[in-house]
């Protein structure tokens, strides 16, 4: 008999209202509204709650997760950690996770949907192979089309029993739990697949000596590492892309807070960006190790200013936007925010070091490209790029989505500034941001249901 997690159906994302935040059930055109001012706060980080979900939950002992980003990516990996025998409840501080000291249980005939979750697809493949019988990790149809193929090499490369089909989930494991040993995980694909092998590291019998192999985005991998040793794992870097991980010690329960999501807090700086007014982030802490948090720079080669005051972030946008030609290899997800700026500045902007999402929610070049011609620009688009030229952008135009959350947060930048922006599918921000175009009416920026 198969077991699927509850809460789970594996289709398509219903039009939801997560928390508080009200999450439009329709396509929105959005208004330029001038120059936008504003303080805001960003949401808690999605790249961070799950990691941490993942460490609580193979940890001995009561974890405190304070702040936590409850968002459609993070419920699923919340619903994945239940399922493999940690608990999970609410608290007003935040998320009380009570471990399994690494012993993970598995229903007879396990499937866990993680719907939509990239994230939570890579990592909870590698935390299913420490489970004490088989588990079929499984998502809604769009996730289907994300490759797998190197992180299942990887975890068979350790002593996994583990299976995928053309490299595609679903991913079926025999559990059993980890040698150990030497493995060279091809990151090409995602930083992903690295970062869920060295989660579950301490777990290996043997240990294990990890090297990402490939371009990626290592900030990410620098993320997973540090959070590992504050939650006591034993990770010794042996080169820039080699780690050695020991059997001992292992995760040991916290009380930690989420800091701020960088990759959201990029689109409020983009509206600052796209109109020439000025958007503080109030809680954007230095010292954080997440690659988003590069994208100020990018706005100031564009010509923003930033300024810091302890926590607070501001970006003042220009007049006039320039043009850029940039390298974000090391932070694709924020092709589409600088894509999308490169559309309002004057000129021809380059953005590469992009193949990698080809294989993201969608394919967000070809995405790109397709939906910023319907404004009226030149768009030549490259296997691993992007050159625009912009500084003309008009309406009307109706932008596709593709269910993508980062499209829709970065389309509605351009429809601060230009008439007739109409983005459809603007629930999809519920993935990782659901208050987002709530937190828009808040900065001054208006919209409405267009049908």
């Amino acid at each position: 008999m198969t077991a699927r997690v509850p809460g789970t159906t594996g289709g398509a994302l219903e039009t939801p209202s997560i928390g508080s935040a009200a999450v439009p059930a329709t396509a929105v055109e959005v208004a330029p509204s001038g120059p936008v001012h504003a303080q805001l706060r960003a949401p808690a980080s999605k790249s961070v709650t799950n990691r941490m979900l993942i460490l609580a939950a193979l940890a001995e002992g009561e974890s405190l997760l304070r702040g936590p980003l409850d968002s459609d990516d993070t419920r699923a990996c919340r619903r994945a950690m239940r399922a493999l025998g940690a608990e999970v409840v609410d608290t007003p501080e935040g998320w009380q996770v009570t471990g399994t000291g690494g012993r993970l249980r598995a229903v007879p005939g396990a499937v866990i949907d993680v719907r939509l979750s990239g994230t939570a697809l890579r990592f909870i493949t590698a935390m299913a192979a420490l489970a004490d019988g088989p588990v079929t990790v499984t998502g809604a149809p769009a996730l289907l089309r994300r490759p797998v193929g190197a992180l299942v090499t990887a975890l068979q490369a350790l002593g996994a029993e583990a299976a995928a089909t053309g490299g595609l989930p679903p991913v079926r494991l025999g559990g059993g739990g980890l040698r150990g040993g030497q493995v060279e995980v091809d990151v090409t694909g995602s930083s992903q697949f690295a970062s869920a092998v060295l989660l579950v590291a301490p777990y290996a019998r043997e240990g294990a000596l990890i090297t990402a192999a490939g371009a990626a985005a290592g900030g990410y991998l620098d993320l997973t590492i540090a959070m590992m040793r504050r939650w006591g794992a034993a990770a010794a870097q042996v080169n820039d892309s080699c780690w050695r991980i020991a059997p001992a010690p292992r995760y040991m329960a916290q009380d930690e807070a989420v800091e701020y999501d960088a990759s959201a807090a990029a689109h409020l700086f983009a509206l600052a960006a796209a109109t020439g007014g000025a958007v503080t982030v109030v809680n954007a802490a230095a010292g954080t190790l997440q690659p988003d948090a590069g994208l100020p720079v990018v706005l100031e080669r564009m010509g923003a200013t930033i300024a810091r005051d302890g926590d607070a972030l501001t970006v003042c946008g220009p007049a006039r936007l320039r043009p850029v030609e940039v390298d974000l290899g090391m932070m694709p997800d924020q092709v589409t925010t600088v894509a999308a700026l490169a559309a309002l500045a004057e000129g021809t902007s380059r953005l590469y070091g992009l193949a990698v999402t080809r294989g993201h929610e969608t394919d967000r070049l070809a995405a790109l490209a397709r939906e910023l011609r319907k404004l009226g620009l030149s768009v030549h688009e490259a296997p691993d790029a992007l050159e625009i030229t912009g500084g003309h952008a008009r309406g009307p135009a109706r932008l596709a989505t593709y269910d993508d959350h980062r499209l829709a947060m970065a389309f509605a930048a351009i429809g601060a500034r230009v008439p007739g922006v109409v983005v459809e599918e603007p629930w999809c921000v519920t993935k990782t941001y659901p208050s987002f175009w709530r937190d828009l009416q808040a900065a001054g920026v208006s919209w409405e249901p267009a049908g």
